[in-house]
C-alpha cells in the first residue's frame, strides 16, 4: 500500500525541455531501469511512473543522441522492459509530436 501511495505520488509530471525528447517505459522494476540507464550518453534524466499495475521510467533524453530503439535496447538487457508507454519529442515550444 505504501509503495503504490508513493509510486502514485512520485509519477513524472515534468514537460520534455525544448529540443529534447520523452519516453515512459512500463517495466518489471523502476530502480533496475533508472540504475540501467543512469550514465548513458545523451541521458538526461528518469522518474518512477506507475502504470495500472506496473511501475514504469520516464526518461528525458537528447533524441539527438539517442534514440527509443537504443533506450529500449538497454531496458531489455537489463530484464526489466515490458512495453511503450508514450513517446514525445519537442524540437519547438510551440509544436509537439506525440507517438
Amino acid at each position: 500500500m505504501i509503495l503504490t501511495t508513493l509510486l502514485i505520488a512520485c509519477t513524472a509530471t515534468a514537460e520534455v525541455p525544448q529540443g529534447m525528447a520523452g519516453a515512459t517505459f512500463v517495466g518489471h522494476c523502476y530502480s533496475i531501469g533508472a540504475s540501467t540507464l543512469g550514465g548513458k550518453p545523451d541521458f538526461i534524466s528518469v522518474d518512477p511512473v506507475w502504470s495500472s499495475a506496473r511501475e514504469g521510467d520516464r526518461v528525458i533524453f537528447n533524441s539527438e543522441g539517442i534514440s527509443i530503439t537504443q533506450l529500449e535496447n538497454w531496458l531489455k538487457e537489463a530484464d526489466t522492459y515490458i512495453s511503450p508507454l508514450e513517446t514525445s519529442i519537442i524540437k519547438d515550444p510551440a509544436k509537439e509530436i506525440t507517438q
